[in-house]
């Protein structure tokens, strides 16, 4: 199977996560709220909860580890921090 279709379902799988932890950031909200009053503080997750979804980032390099696909370790890293610095550089309003 080719390595792009095993390691997809992990990329959009992170990309859920890392929006949902820009979303409950405390320090984007807070910068939020200093700019701008109409943002939505409905959703709010504890610490321990946020470092639930953070570390459940690392759970496809264990499980792309145990497929052996090896080419879809580094397509996974790759693809996270593009991710990731592309999400912490959206505007708070978007996130």
């Amino acid at each position: 199977m080719n390595h792009l279709i095993m390691t997809l379902p992990f990329i959009v799988f992170s990309l859920v996560i890392v929006f949902l932890l820009a979303h409950t950031d405390p320090r984007r909200k807070q910068l939020s709220n200093k700019t701008d009053n109409t943002t939505n503080n409905k959703f709010v997750l504890s610490s321990y909860g946020r470092k639930l979804l953070a570390w459940s980032l690392v759970l496809p390099f264990i499980l792309l580890a145990v497929m052996a696909n090896y080419a879809g370790i580094l397509m996974y890293a790759g693809a996270v921090t593009v991710i990731g610095w592309a999400v912490s550089e959206l505007p708070i309003s978007v996130v």
